[in-house]
């Protein structure tokens, strides 16, 4: 009699296991291979057929591998929770009011001293290459939330914005030239349609219209003209891949908990010759734009736990890596201080250059001051999203330039 309860409970247990999958599974998207295999199975009345399939079928409908990560996305958005926490602090993952997701930091310190100490050490460095003739600008990124955007759950804040004001506060106080590239974003379209829904950076469709401005700029303040023609959407062939994109904040959550993102590949109409090199990691790509600073091979087969399509644009994070521009000789030579939001400006900008030298100090380990001058660059850029600026890693230390 034990027996046949202990049988009875675990079949029904199995059932509601079952029930749970396919009714996570309708919620969140079509019909699945288990919902596919339980009509079959009920059309046939083959119940072996089910035991012998369903875990097949639920991990192929939770994505095989990630089982427990989609499973685990899926109870917290039905449970509604918009705060879901990691055992990294700084990985804690949000659901903004929009629906997109977003980091935040529950338990770290406020970055606006931090970021305040990265502004002088800037300072710094722009008078140093001032010194010595060249010029420097810094570029500050937008993030993902805005600046008065209220859209964060109750208790939870962002300190990105304040820690870029004290930032650019610093910046201003120091005399150094900087372009607040918040409003651009701000006033033009959706803010929110700029970003990706899971993960922190910014699109393409971002990053081109960033471009389309900072031509106009480095023409303004520096006389550096740009081929017009370059800039034009019309000039560019896109292509967009549906459902492609599982971001840094998507793969912590899974893509039951807010989807998937996707991701439009620039191509340019005219001509192009390139030459990307970065030694550290024996890169040396020669060719066209779409070949040699864009890389094929990342957008090759959809990954969305193993793969990040976002470095399509630029490959990644380098500490030091060179693009030549074989067409325009005549152009301006402009080195760029970087985090990770300049994956995607990069190939970009690489076409309103002679030669563009990118430099992420999160992994560059040479004298930096030392080699920009080296480099005899017509300018020095430092491009940063707002959330950077309190992140001492991607700034020069002060007392390093004052040795």
């Amino acid at each position: 009699m034990k027996r046949r309860d202990t049988l009875t409970a675990l079949g029904f247990l199995a059932a509601l296991a079952l029930a749970l999958a396919v009714v996570v599974s309708s919620c969140f998207g079509g019909e699945g291979a288990l919902e596919t295999l339980l009509k079959q199975a009920l059309r046939d009345r083959d119940v072996q057929a089910v035991l012998d399939g369903a875990e097949r079928a639920v991990n192929q409908d939770l994505d095989r591998d990630h089982f427990f990560i989609q499973l685990f996305g899926g109870v917290q958005r039905l449970c509604g929770r918009r705060v879901v926490e990691d055992a990294v602090g700084e990985n804690t993952v949000v659901k903004l009011s929009t629906g997109a997701l977003n980091f935040v930091d529950l338990t770290g310190p406020d970055p606006a001293p931090q970021a305040a100490e990265n502004a002088g050490a800037t300072a710094a460095l722009a008078q140093d290459l001032s010194e010595r003739g060249i010029p420097y600008r810094f570029l500050l990124a937008p993030q993902k939330i805005g600046r008065d955007q209220a859209l964060l759950p109750t208790g939870v804040t962002d300190r990105g914005n304040a820690a870029a004001d004290a930032f650019l506060a610093g910046l201003a106080e120091a005399g150094a030239a900087y372009t607040d590239l918040r409003p651009l974003f701000e006033e033009n379209g959706s803010y929110a349609d700029w970003f990706f829904r899971t993960d922190h950076h910014w699109k393409p469709e971002a990053a081109f219209f960033a471009w389309q401005y900072l031509t106009g700029l480095l023409e303004e303040e520096y006389g550096f003209a740009c081929d017009a023609a370059l800039t034009q959407a019309s000039n560019w062939d896109t292509r967009v891949l549906e459902d492609f994109f599982l971001g840094s904040q998507g793969k912590r959550v899974g893509t039951l908990y807010a989807g998937t993102d996707r991701l439009t590949l620039y191509t340019p109409k005219f001509e192009t010759q390139l030459t990307y090199a970065c030694p550290f990691y024996a890169i040396d790509r020669r060719g066209p734009f779409q070949t040699s600073v864009c890389f094929p091979e990342r957008v090759a087969r959809r990954d969305w736990f193993g793969g990040n399509p976002y470095t399509y644009y630029a490959g990644g994070d380098y500490p030091l890596a060179t693009v030549t521009n074989h067409l325009n000789p005549d152009g301006p030579r402009i080195v760029l201080l970087r985090d990770s939001f300049a994956c995607a400006l990069t190939p970009f900008l690489a076409l309103s250059c002679s030669e563009l030298v990118t430099i992420d100090l999160r992994y560059f380990s040479g004298d930096l001051l030392d080699t920009v001058v080296k480099l005899e660059p017509d300018l020095v850029l430092s491009l940063m999203t707002a959330g950077s600026t309190g992140n001492a890693a991607l700034f020069p230390s002060k007392a390093a330039l004052e040795e």
